[in-house]
């Protein structure tokens, strides 16, 4: 297994991590309503994803690559804000 693979893993174990956290946090609180199989599945996948494509971006090493996916969208906002194609786009929209 070659390391672009263990970073994608690593995010995507980071956003499962997240997507799960956000659960258990949520039926603590009391706010949720009556438990939707479906609705918990495709959350928790859908952070894998999500942190798959943060740690594939990341790419330091694995434990990075696990924090990024952890943080998922906001991580990929932050990147996207700090490159050259926001300031492009920000100049287009003037």
């Amino acid at each position: 297994m070659n390391k672009f693979e263990i970073y994608i893993i690593a995010g995507f174990v980071g956003g499962i991590a997240r997507g799960l956290s956000s659960f258990l946090k949520k039926q603590r609180a009391g706010n949720a309503p009556k438990f939707n199989y479906q609705y918990f599945f495709t959350t928790v996948f859908f952070s894998g994803i999500l942190g798959g494509i943060a740690g594939a971006l990341a790419e330091n090493n694995w434990k990075t690559s696990f924090l990024a996916g952890y943080a998922g969208i906001d991580f990929l906002e932050n990147m996207y804000k700090s490159s050259p194609f926001a300031k492009l786009a920000k100049a287009a929209a003037r």
